[in-house]
């Protein structure tokens, strides 16, 4: 891999990572690594998977562009899922406790 495609898959990692976590339901991450972090791993598996499965797959600076953008998306729902797991909505308003109602 040359530097080249690598600070070119860094920026499109970022770049798709903030289109996609803007666009999802959830929002975006106060880390800036993180934003770029789980896109950069999706790209980065989907090279190796996909390119054999799209032949027609433009490619820009030695990256596919479709597995690119296939990638980035399926990392993002995958940490967004992972993230609504872990932290559950918090609940809007408290239960009254058994000692209270019974008085």
């Amino acid at each position: 891999m040359d530097i080249g495609t690598l600070v070119l898959m860094v920026g499109m990692s970022y770049g798709l990572g903030v289109l996609w976590y803007d666009l999802l339901p959830g929002k975006l991450p106060g880390q800036a690594w993180r934003v770029a972090a789980y896109p950069f791993i999706g790209i980065f598996v989907a090279e190796t998977w996909l390119p054999q499965l799209f032949a027609a797959d433009p490619s820009f600076g030695g990256i596919h562009l479709v597995t690119a953008f296939v990638g980035s998306l399926v990392a993002v729902i995958a940490d967004w899922i992972i993230t609504q797991a872990r932290r559950p909505a918090y609940v809007a308003h408290m239960e009254p406790r058994a000692e209270a109602r019974a008085a």
